[in-house]
């Protein structure tokens, strides 16, 4: 079939124009499309007093030069509108362990969403560093966010209300061992949720019949990925890790939250993520 240069011209144009509006969807207007993903949280041995009570989950809000901060606070004084009693964050505060990023966090932190019965979190491998190695960076983004009444766990317990949150190293931190994070997960008791930045931790011999939940961040959904299809790159071992629940092998449940930030401003398919869980009780566990 031949084509009059007219036509060749008009589908040329609206090529072009395709083209056009779907770089200024994934740079413009995406990435700052936040999804508030409304989840429910079934735990062991959950106090009753608390079911029906909200946990919302922050992820990898790369404090940076690439993420607006206007952005990050308007999340925040959303969040903390809804008044939930529990607020947790999976790594990655900053976008890279400099100090510059840290001075901003430090800016920030005071107006972070935080819960009104308690609030707690883990650092992400950004918050190390490019190499995820300057320990010393990451000490001072800990202390930044603790001073602010946000309780970073090292390979620590914390119990809030009745629940334990347990906050796992880094995946990637020159700190992280297999026998420590098994020790945290053995001490948990029934009614417990374990943050973890790395998804892939899921696949480490750690869980000893952990039956709750694991939070986790770090694959921003592939940020992005054609409709059907595992997103081309994602920064776990175990690419079918991409973002929201998980029922392991071993018998816990995972989730992934998308995050808020981006490393890259560009998404598609995998739009920003704010999780509000709603907490449920699940069947007690049974002691070993």
């Amino acid at each position: 079939m031949k084509f009059s240069r007219r036509k060749f011209l008009r589908y040329s144009l609206a090529a072009g124009g395709i083209v056009v509006g779907t770089g200024f969807y994934v740079r413009q207007i995406e990435p700052h499309w936040v999804a508030y993903e409304q989840q429910s949280l079934s735990i062991p041995n959950l106090p009753d007093e608390l079911v029906g009570k909200k946990l919302v989950q922050f992820s990898d809000l790369h404090i940076g030069r690439r993420v607006s901060d206007k952005y990050l606070e308007n999340q925040f004084e959303y969040v903390n509108s809804l008044k939930p009693e529990f607020v947790v964050y999976t790594g990655d505060f900053i976008d890279q362990g400099n100090l510059g990023h840290h001075d901003k966090l430090k800016n920030l932190a005071p107006q972070f969403a935080r819960g009104t019965l308690g609030t707690a979190g883990v650092l992400g491998n950004h918050d190390y560093q490019r190499h995820t190695t300057n320990i010393d960076i990451a000490l001072k983004v800990a202390n930044t966010l603790n001073d602010a009444g946000i309780q970073i766990l090292f390979n620590e317990t914390q119990t809030i209300a009745g629940i334990t949150f347990a906050g796992l190293e880094d995946f990637w931190s020159p700190r992280f061992q297999v026998g420590a994070s098994r020790n945290v997960i053995q001490s948990l008791p029934p009614c417990s949720v374990v943050l973890s930045h790395n998804p892939d931790t899921a696949d480490l011999p750690i869980w000893n019949g952990y039956q709750s939940w694991v939070l986790c961040g770090h694959t921003h959904g592939g940020q992005c990925r054609a409709p059907g299809f595992r997103p081309p790159f994602l920064p776990v071992r175990n690419k079918n890790y991409v973002s929201g629940i998980y029922q392991l092998p071993d018998g816990f449940q995972m989730y992934i939250n998308r995050g808020l930030g981006h490393k890259m401003k560009v998404r598609f398919c995998a739009r920003p993520e704010v999780t509000v869980f709603t907490l449920s009780k699940l069947g007690s566990r049974v002691a070993k």
